[in-house]
């Protein structure tokens, strides 16, 4: 049967960032990336936006991703206490068991609006921007039912978060109601895996680094085959979601081992346990309170702390510089009639010193602090396998993986070391690679 769309287009909705792909059907492997946004991090180099939203003090959209964040940033404090920002509002989908198309989200400064309507505010703002790429790339003319629309979604949401995504969809404009068939909802770790099956062994592994562990002398260049069995861990900023798979020759299919499964072990745990400690140094009614009144800089502090969390490391020996906006200090004084250097030493909290520059420094033990619940939570999930070689012959054996990662434009660069034996294994995944 003749495909009835002429284009595909993939949103990734992220916690932390967002982005979106798409491909004409008649050349279906050209995958077209979105193009790269302005603004961006210093040191942090991302083909993503951040998932941030920005509405105006009457609720109507103003901007999206880094334009929203700097807009809202150069913003007066009282001024900004008026706009609504919201940003790593996905999880609440997941975390509110009670979901309907009522169910409110609040903004920085605490004022509230309807889910759906954020979702659709963002989704409207990719389908925009989507489509006038699409239409730059395309030689002829196309119209809306032309476009099958994807969005993905973590693996541990239940139903009914599904269908708010498909529902904020449909406010959005991306498809009619009338054409359910028309928008896709995915399992984030299962598109994942099926970019997996057209991988080859050596996208996967370097091979030339060790000798395969059960002597088996593979040939790198060949594709992934039915003997091959592969989990695929989707580490996002909100969710971990897991996926074991192995592919069905001669139909090329994937067979699911075991249950897709996930948690919300993402990144955004860093951020929470970060939040924390701020709230033991110096005070949870302080840190509430300035997240209220000065909104715009706690955005900022909270920016300072991802850029420098993407470079710890477990083998960084010195410490990380956070710092502290001007406004954080200023409130701080005046809220508390003593200095934050005071309120450190005050707290006793040994791993993290103030710097004269105006930064707290985080040590390797802090930095390590703020990682250990969020990992522990993923080596808890990934766990043994329930079933007997569900996972590669895993069976009950339980094994300590240490891995370090370097993440580029296109490529991550992993090396694990199995802390029994010592042995270390060497990966690179170039996802531009052929």
């Amino acid at each position: 049967m003749a495909c009835p769309f002429s284009v595909v287009v993939a949103i990734d909705f992220g916690t932390t960032s967002s982005g979106y792909a798409f491909s004409f059907t008649q050349d279906s492997e050209a995958i077209h990336m979105m193009k790269r946004w302005e603004g961006g991090d210093p040191g942090v180099a991302n083909q993503k936006s951040p998932t941030c939203l920005l509405l105006t003090p009457d609720l109507r959209f103003h901007s999206f991703g880094f334009s929203a964040r700097d807009f809202y940033h150069d913003l007066d404090p009282e001024e900004a206490q008026h706009w609504l920002y919201f940003d790593k509002f996905k999880m609440k989908i997941h975390s509110t068991s009670d979901l309907t198309m009522e169910t409110e989200l609040e903004a920085v400064n605490g004022r509230k609006v309807r889910a759906i309507e954020v979702f659709a505010h963002a989704l409207r703002f990719f389908r925009e921007h989507a489509l006038k790429e699409v239409k730059d790339q395309s030689s002829s003319v196309l119209e809306g039912e032309e476009v099958r629309w994807v969005i993905t979604v973590p693996a541990v949401w239940r139903q009914p978060a599904k269908q708010f995504m498909r529902e904020a969809a449909y406010l959005a404009g991306l498809v009619s109601p009338d054409c359910p068939e028309q928008l896709l909802i995915a399992l984030e770790p299962e598109a994942a895996s099926i970019y997996c099956r057209k991988l080859r062994l050596h996208q996967v592994i370097d091979l030339s680094m060790q000798p395969i562990t059960n002597g088996l002398d593979l040939d790198g260049s060949r594709p992934f085959d039915s003997s091959d069995r592969y989990v695929v861990a989707d580490c996002g900023g909100g969710t971990v979601d897991l996926t074991v798979h192995q592919i069905e020759q001669p139909q090329g299919t994937l067979k699911e081992l075991y249950k897709v499964s996930g948690g919300p072990h993402g990144a955004v745990g860093v951020d929470l346990a970060f939040e924390a400690m701020l709230c033991q140094i110096f005070g949870e009614d302080f840190i509430q309170s300035f997240k209220v009144k000065r909104p715009a800089a706690w955005v900022d502090l909270m920016i300072a702390f991802e850029a420098r969390k993407r470079t710890a490391w477990p083998g960084r020996a010195n410490a990380l510089n956070i710092s502290l906006p001007f406004s954080f200090i200023d409130y701080y004084k005046r809220h508390r009639g003593q200095s934050v250097e005071a309120a450190l030493r005050r707290s006793n909290m040994k791993i993290v010193k103030w710097s004269s520059q105006g930064m707290l420094r985080l040590t390797q033990e802090a930095m390590n602090e703020l990682f250990q619940p969020t990992i522990c939570n993923i080596v808890k999930h990934i766990g043994p396998s329930p079933t007997p070689g569900a996972a590669g012959g895993g069976g009950a054996e339980r094994r300590e993986i240490r891995a370090t990662m370097q993440f580029g434009d296109t490529e991550i660069k992993v090396t694990a070391v199995d802390v029994t034996s010592n042995r270390s294994v060497r990966a690179s995944i170039d996802f531009l690679s052929n």
